[in-house]
């Protein structure tokens, strides 16, 4: 069956936390600007062109929803007569736009947006060139960056969702958005029925354009979180790898003071490859820096991994270990609970 759409990107995520000025502060020094804040909703942006890539609710602290941008107004209007979505609505928000809503198998919303405008202010930021082994892409050119600067956020890339049936929400939002899997991880033999599905990386399916390696990240709730689904992570991409890095030595200087928690990096990732870095707010939302990710085209067929003969992309007992960088320590990137 052919997805309702195809969704061409994501737009932003939305989070409920009990403070928005804690809220605010650690976003500030993770590498974003507030936009607009009242005493219930703060609005935060990167560097990009996009009004904003995070907002937040004041409540128990919850992960409300993603967005996902449609390729036009009608693919909006179809979603939106399918018995999952809502409505079609305007938004209030910086940018207008529409918007129709739905929740997934999760009891996670989902946002498709069309038609939000980018910021008036907004300038490109181009990253220095850089020079690798004999690509030489920097003559004459200088590369400095004064010493404590926040790092530059270019967009939201992507979330992670503890899920209690990994399967099921795929097929959600492959019927709906054309979601499709870039990697499956299996706790064992994958030709086998019995064998459990525990992780799936999941992309935009834009033709022969490419997309990034995953959009939406699913891990076994029961493996995660004990059976409750909810937010993993939420995951913005970087200027370029200097600004993980400058913010990773940023959230180190002012961890103790603002209750900020390393949860894992700095490493590459085998799935997808990226550059990471995970912290934890003071409410415990995992946001996580990451640059250099892989772009595939709808050519590449899903790759299925056998957890047990292979925890990452060689074999070791460590769970999942990094290609460079630390392992993951389960007993914090584990704890999920209520998030």
């Amino acid at each position: 069956m052919d997805p309702i759409i195809k969704a061409v990107d994501v737009q932003y995520c939305t989070l409920q936390c009990p403070d928005l000025n804690v809220q605010e502060q650690f976003l500030i020094h993770f590498g974003m600007h507030t936009v607009e804040k009242t005493d219930n909703m703060l609005l935060m942006r990167g560097e990009g062109p996009q009004p904003f890539i995070e907002k937040c609710i004041k409540g128990e602290k919850k992960f409300l929803s993603a967005s996902f941008l449609a390729a036009s107004m009608d693919d909006l209007h179809k979603l939106s007569e399918s018995e999952s979505f809502s409505e079609v609505e305007e938004l209030t928000t910086p940018g207008g736009g529409f918007v129709t809503r739905a929740m997934d198998p999760d009891g996670i919303g989902v946002e498709v947006v069309y038609g939000i405008e980018n910021r008036p202010d907004y300038n490109e930021v181009a990253p220095y060139p850089t020079n690798e082994g004999t690509n030489v892409n920097r003559v004459n050119q200088i590369k400095r960056y004064p010493k404590g600067s926040y790092p530059k956020i270019i967009r939201f890339a992507h979330y992670g969702i503890n899920s209690n049936n990994i399967s099921a929400a795929l097929e959600w939002y492959n019927n709906h958005l054309g979601i499709i899997p870039s990697d499956k991880l299996w706790f064992g033999d994958s030709g086998d029925s019995n064998t459990p599905l525990m992780g799936c990386f999941a992309r935009l399916d834009r033709g022969l354009t490419p997309a990034d390696h995953h959009s939406i990240f699913w891990l076994d709730a029961n493996n995660q979180s004990e059976g409750i689904a909810g937010l993993n992570h939420v995951s913005f991409e970087m200027l370029n790898i200097d600004d993980v890095f400058m913010g990773h030595e940023i959230l180190q200087q002012k961890k103790d003071e603002f209750d900020y928690e390393l949860e894992w990096g700095v490493g590459r990732h085998y799935q997808g490859s990226q550059i990471f870095d995970y912290w934890r707010s003071p409410f415990k939302q995992t946001h996580e820096h990451q640059t250099d990710g892989d772009l595939l085209d709808n050519t590449i067929s899903c790759n299925d991994i056998n957890m047990i003969e292979n925890t990452g992309g060689m074999p070791g007992d460590d769970p999942g270990p990094s290609q460079w960088g630390p392992p993951i320590n389960l007993g914090t990137f584990g704890d999920k609970r209520g998030i």
